[in-house]
């Protein structure tokens, strides 16, 4: 019996170590997967539809990469749950949001500019004889929050016509679902809304866009208002510094590429972000018309003194409480 035995322990003791060498080979690829938390307001922006192409289509993975993508319909939430730690990344994040939590003592750090302010505007009843911004003063108006880029390319266009937004106006912040109940009912007489929230209002036939903020602005000082960036926490991309660059290298590959994949880009924004309730059709048609307008910067010292000037501005307006230096926490990756 022993004789017979040592035959089946010797094939035994060489299907292990095959198992165990399998295992080893394994490993270090799985090892590979970085993962990488990223938040994403709900928005149809260029850079979040090239995201999302991206995840679809299996690129991140590609690059050893497991990506979660985490969705907010508000993007306050968002804000807090980076502050508690719970997202590496967020690829749609306002770039005042970006001041505000530097400034605050969160380690931000801006990775790249992604788009101006061209997906907000002000929009008023059909029948509203309102048509610019000083035809707001003493006026009921409804913003998304009272911080981040709906508020604050708002106060800077109304400021070009002196109205000081915050004293001027009766602002009031409702969400951005319930904009166009309040304009009909005659709680508020205008408000700032973006998309795809502007082109579901625009539908209804009943509001009207009556200017674009971040055009004003623009107009005024000869340089985009910087609304959504690409950012990350600083210590996130410190000890992952070659996973955050793999992450960065697909979505300016997948950025590229979006022109040609716009039905693609359309079809993952539906499936991650339902709560658009927007169908794939019209989702392309929104990723069309503001796509041209990506900003296509890599934190260049040129590009970064505007950014400077916009935080500046934005310290006069009051919407910052503290200065603060752009060159210290955006940077190339």
């Amino acid at each position: 019996m022993k004789a017979k035995s040592r035959p089946i322990l010797k094939c035994a003791a060489v299907l292990a170590s095959a198992l165990a060498l399998s295992m080893s080979i394994i490993a270090p690829s799985q090892a590979q997967n970085q993962k990488v938390r990223v938040g994403v307001t709900i928005s149809v922006d260029g850079v979040t539809a090239a995201f999302l192409m991206a995840l679809d289509n299996g690129s991140f993975a590609k690059a050893g990469l497991d990506v979660e993508a985490k969705p907010f319909v508000q993007s306050n939430q968002k804000y807090d749950t980076i502050k508690a730690g719970g997202l590496d990344m967020d690829i749609d994040m306002g770039a005042i949001n970006a001041a505000q939590l530097y400034s605050g003592g969160v380690p931000i750090v801006v990775l790249r500019a992604g788009t101006p302010a061209d997906i907000w505007a002000v929009i008023a009843r059909q029948d509203s004889k309102l048509t610019r911004p000083s035809d707001f003063k003493d006026k009921k108006f409804g913003v998304v929050s009272l911080s981040g880029t709906n508020y604050g390319t708002t106060y800077l266009a109304f400021k070009t016509e002196g109205v000081d937004f915050q004293k001027d106006v009766r602002v009031s912040t409702l969400p951005p679902a319930t904009l166009v109940t309040a304009l009909e009912s005659g709680e508020i007489e205008g408000a700032t809304t973006y998309e795809p929230f502007l082109t579901q209002a625009m539908k209804t036939g009943r509001v009207k866009i009556l200017f674009r903020p971040g055009d004003v602005y623009e107009k005024k000082y000869g340089e985009p208002f910087l609304a959504l960036v690409v950012a990350a926490r600083k210590e996130y991309v410190e000890k992952n510094r070659a996973a955050v660059q793999k992450f960065m290298n697909v979505l300016e590959t997948s950025l590229a590429a979006l022109p040609q994949h716009t039905d693609e880009a359309a079809r993952a924004m539906v499936k991650y972000m339902p709560e658009m309730k927007m169908s794939e059709a019209d989702t392309k048609e929104l990723v069309v018309k503001y796509m041209p307008n990506i900003i296509k910067s890599q934190n260049t010292p040129e590009f970064i003194k505007s950014v400077q000037n916009m935080y500046d501005r934005l310290l006069a307006a009051k919407q910052l409480k503290d200065p603060v230096k752009a060159s210290e926490f955006w940077i190339k990756p």
